[in-house]
């Protein structure tokens, strides 16, 4: 019986089968008959793919066999390492079974395949390096080695546990299938990690499990790619305080107004993503790591697990949605930034993910600061501070040179030096790389918010919504041209002495037009034939962006660039949004909340327009602040388009001065040839790379709310500096050199 179960026709009932169709088609000739039994002339396994079922022995035939030929002392995990690696490599079964039966002219039986020798030796292996005892085997014949006899004793395994293709009559039964392990699959249950209260004044009470029998919830939980089905979810409760303990959070009453509030675990195993769905940290992972590294949406991270994953599976669920999948990826992120910032996620019960979102960038965000980040120093973020220029040929080459961009700075000190040695935002000559070149940016995460003039809160509708919420009440039926006060016409947003300013907006905004399809489907920089010639902008990167005064709110306002910092290794320090322009101001005001006293500023500051914000921090007083510390300088791309007469620029903000005034801006290096030459002593474009690399989340980021945008973009950034940090910590090890360029080919005038 357990052989039809195994080989669904045995080789009997094909005899008989074929013989039956034989004489029917010669008596009747049957096209029909025909076919039938061209279909039995086929393989009849490759109709069958499922997987067999695990072999159903008595356990004292298994017992026995392992007691009669290794040593007492085995270890439970030894022997099911023996069994599990039988049972996953029905192939080479299959392989070492056909070596042992004569069909052909010059074959041999062969008891010990190569087959079964290669299994032998790979199992030993195995058990050697994860066993604390060696496996040792009894009744081994005399001059027989280790690896012939664990291949004899693993031939004898597999015919007892019916892992063998032919019968006892040496008759061909079928090609072994894959193993299912569905019958041997552990019974899950999602349960509190702690196991007892964590209430101080509890001190240390035991858990009880506290939801009936007929209430406990039966879920699906997804354990890495396995859907398991029927999983039960259990909570207890302290007796003392009545804190519940769930899987993913703890849920307790606090103050006078018997609040309930929501304590995030950090350390969850399992994360509850849908109403009836959990996850584990292996599958949130992979859909964090995949939005990273696909740039993917959510929707398309969950058409790609559902194909890979889903329809292999026979059980009854029917497929992740695209809302489970955002869930998984804020309940991952959350836990994992709260984790690297040493903080609990405290917030009130019963709050929507929209509001669990917004509040998390409220407490873990920091304003836009990494804190992951704050700590790290490498070798391309730090160099050993220089008094004088290093030189090629002679020292007499740099007597002389005055290092004026020093001048006044705490970095000769030597007590400074210490600081460098502390960290990437502590250290004097760390130099923090701005990119506040974000005209592309500002394209790219052209996010949406308020139309009122300064304000930048929320749209209450996010989808063709121009004002937030308080706005929306003040403004209510007014007309959304700029300084009407009329009420605005039924169907339009617009009175009737404006209704053609709302009338040209539809047409060159709206998709159902031509106009508006053809802005549709335009790409970036690109002038089609239809559209009226553009004069060039001539704006330089030393100049501020005029702010642009709207004539209508009929739609809503975009925020004008998202700021960067970043360390020279790509690791990013901090990022915020300006609303309207990338003026100085706001330039010196975003540098001022990352960098707050003298001791965390950097020796060096790249900034495109270091010119303009040199020149403002002057005008308004707060160079008096920056010059003990810091000095503003053009990154090497930005600098060549930088007028020459310009004698501030050219003094000051030099990247690469030749005339040694900042010797630690330049170094000397020495090519495979040992032949020396001047190279910069920073990566001046990591901004530059970051930017191409949050391209990829162009469509991604243009369609969300602002408090998804904040915090799947500090999400994001803060996961890239986590991987940047690793891959320099792996690269620690070498002899000092990296992937990484840290210069720029581009010649300029001083270099």
């Amino acid at each position: 019986m357990e052989s039809l179960v195994i080989f669904p026709i045995s080789a009997i009932m094909h005899a008989i089968v074929w013989t039956f169709i034989a004489v029917l088609t010669l008596v009747l000739s049957s096209p029909i008959l025909l076919c039938a039994m061209g279909i039995m002339m086929l393989p009849l396994t490759s109709a069958f793919s499922a997987d067999a079922p695990f072999p159903d022995i008595p356990f004292k035939s298994f017992s026995q066999f392992i007691t009669q030929n290794f040593s007492s002392k085995i270890s439970l995990s030894a022997a099911l390492v023996i069994l599990f690696s039988l049972t996953e490599n029905t192939d080479l079964l299959n392989l070492h079974a056909r070596q042992q039966y004569v069909k052909c002219q010059g074959e041999h039986h062969v008891q010990a395949s190569g087959w079964i020798k290669a299994l032998a030796r790979t199992l030993q292996k195995q058990l050697n390096t994860h066993q604390t005892r060696p496996l040792k085997m009894k009744n081994v014949a005399h001059g027989i080695d280790e690896e012939q006899a664990l291949s004899l004793k693993l031939d004898s395994l597999v015919k007892i546990l019916r892992l063998h293709p032919y019968d006892s009559t040496e008759q061909f039964r079928g090609k072994l299938r894959p193993i299912s392990h569905k019958s041997i699959q552990p019974a899950l249950t999602i349960c509190p990690d702690a196991m007892e209260c964590q209430t101080l004044a509890c001190k240390s009470r035991s858990l009880q499990q506290i939801t009936s029998i007929r209430d406990i919830p039966y879920v699906t939980l997804i354990k890495e790619t396995i859907i398991y089905e029927g999983v039960p979810v259990l909570t207890g409760q302290c007796p003392i305080c009545k804190t519940k303990y769930s899987a993913d959070h703890e849920r307790a009453i606090e103050g006078e107004e018997n609040t309930f509030y929501r304590l995030y675990l950090n350390s969850a195993k399992y994360l509850k993503v849908g109403q009836a769905l959990w996850v584990d940290r292996s599958f949130s992972r992979a859909v964090w790591n995949g939005l990273y590294s696909f740039h993917a949406s959510a929707a398309a991270y969950t058409e790609y697990w559902n194909n890979s994953f889903r329809r292999h599976q026979t059980v009854q669920f029917k497929q992740v949605t695209r809302r489970q999948i955002w869930q998984a990826f804020i309940q991952e992120s959350i836990r994992s930034i709260a984790s690297m910032s040493n903080i609990d996620l405290v917030l009130q019960d019963g709050l929507s993910i929209e509001e669990v979102t917004k509040e998390a960038f409220t407490i873990l965000g920091a304003n836009g600061v990494i804190r992951v980040a704050g700590e790290h120093s490498c070798s391309e973020c730090t160099q050993e501070y220089k008094a004088t220029a290093d030189v090629i040929s002679s020292p007499s080459d740099a007597e002389g040179a005055s290092a004026r961009n020093n001048e006044d700075m705490q970095v000769d000190n030597t007590s400074v030096q210490l600081v460098v040695l502390d960290g990437i935002v502590t250290g004097p000559l760390v130099c923090a790389l701005f990119d506040f070149n974000s005209k592309l940016m500002a394209y790219l995460l052209n996010h949406k918010c308020c139309a009122f003039e300064d304000c930048t809160a929320e749209l209450a509708n996010a989808r063709g919504g121009a004002f937030c919420a308080l706005h929306e009440l003040e403004y209510g039926a007014k007309c959304r041209v700029v300084g009407c006060f009329n009420q605005k016409t039924a169907g339009i947003q617009a009175c009737e002495e404006h209704r053609a300013d709302w009338t040209r907006f539809q047409t060159s905004s709206s998709r159902q037009k031509l106009s508006g399809f053809r802005r549709m489907v335009r790409r970036q920089g690109e002038t089609l034939p239809w559209e009226s010639a553009s004069a060039p902008n001539t704006q330089r990167h030393d100049e501020d962006m005029p702010q642009i005064q709207r004539s209508n709110y009929f739609t809503s306002r975009r925020f004008y660039c998202v700021e960067t910092i970043c360390a020279p290794c790509g690791v990013v320090i901090a990022w915020t949004k300006f609303a309207k322009a990338e003026s100085p101001e706001n330039i010196l005001n975003f540098l001022q909340s990352v960098y707050p006293t003298e001791e965390s500023r950097p020796a060096y500051i790249c900034i495109d327009k270091a010119c303009l914000v040199l020149r403002h921090s002057i005008v308004n007083g707060s160079w008096d602040m920056w010059r003990k510390t810091s000095r503003f300088i053009v990154d090497s791309y930005h600098y060549i388009n930088h007028s020459k007469g310009d004698y501030l620029c050219r003094k000051w903000c030099n990247p690469a001065p030749m005339d040694g005034s900042a010797p630690n801006l330049v170094i000397v290096e020495r090519d495979a040839d040992g032949i020396p030459h001047f190279k910069r002593a920073f990566n001046t474009q990591a901004c530059e790379q970051l930017n191409a690399w949050l391209g990829g989340f162009d469509i991604i980021l243009r369609r969300m709310t602002v408090g998804n945008f904040n915090w799947f973009l500090h999400a994001m950034l803060s996961h890239h500096s986590v991987i940047v940090m690793e891959k320099q910590q792996q690269r620690s090890g070498d002899d000092g050199h990296n992937d990484l360029d840290n210069g720029n080919s581009d010649d300029d005038s001083d270099m």
